[in-house]
């Protein structure tokens, strides 16, 4: 199993999607600030916290599904499948596949941000007493982050906290790649799931802890506590991602049966 999944990830981390998912993801938060203002105007703060915003932020979902959401769609279609089946099981294949997806969407989602805040950070304004006393109120837990000026740790925790949520729809598209082996239908998934949930979480009225913006952004469900906020977060990303990973392989499986 692990030299399967060293063989996909080192796959995906030399693959071209990878690098550019990567840069992908810094120019939709850069776009995303720039609706906030001049960049020399924001700090390393109000620039990261901007990136998320909605005006594209969608195009993340695509972006981090791009690494390895679309592999299953590739081996298919040129048959590479056959191959590696020959010297392994379906079930390997298929856990592999879906971690390597699952961490390949957080990986891109944590550099692509960090790209950015670490590129504009010498052009950025600096931060003051003043704006982290009133940032404080919005992020109450990252008070000890910033009175300590660790501002780059807890872009580093946010980062990897906003990048769990498109780890959920990296697994799911991989999943559905099994049903339509088609990688731009593939592609668009995220954004087709992230719109339902969307719409039945309003539907519905979700409560607070069900509520994707609240789950992986500002501080997440626990807002005075970022330690259990994060640990939420994993916990909400884990649990579906295994779910469609157990249906990934089943649909793998009956796949290669059926031919």
């Amino acid at each position: 199993m692990f030299k399967m999944f060293r063989t996909d990830f080192y796959r995906m981390v030399t693959s071209w999607k990878f690098y550019v998912s990567i840069i992908g993801i810094a120019v939709v938060c850069l776009l995303n600030s720039l609706n906030f203002g001049s960049i020399f105007k924001q700090n390393m703060i109000e620039i990261f916290t901007a990136g998320d915003a909605p005006f594209f932020a969608i195009a993340i979902l695509i972006l981090e599904t791009l690494p390895y959401g679309t592999e299953f769609c590739c081996d298919w279609e040129n048959r590479y499948i056959r191959a590696v089946i020959m010297r392994t099981s379906s079930v390997k294949y298929a856990v592999s596949k879906a971690v390597t997806c699952f961490l390949g969407a957080i990986l891109v989602g944590i550099i692509g941000r960090l790209l950015l805040v670490v590129c504009l950070a010498p052009f950025a304004a600096p931060i003051t007493g003043v704006y982290i006393k009133s940032t404080i109120q919005s992020f109450p837990g990252a008070e000890w982050f910033f009175n300590n000026n660790h501002y780059f740790t807890w872009i580093i925790i946010e980062s990897f906290e906003r990048s769990l949520q498109g780890s959920i729809f990296a697994v799911f598209s991989l999943y559905l790649s099994t049903k339509i082996t088609d990688i731009f239908v593939t592609l668009t998934m995220p954004i087709v799931a992230y719109y339902i949930y969307l719409n039945i979480a309003n539907i519905f009225n979700f409560p607070n802890f069900l509520w994707l913006s609240a789950i992986f952004e500002n501080d997440g469900v626990f807002h005075n506590n970022l330690t259990h906020s994060t640990l939420y977060a994993i916990l909400f990303a884990v649990i579906p991602s295994i779910v469609f990973m157990y249906l990934f392989v089943k649909n793998v499986k009956r796949r290669l049966e059926n031919g």
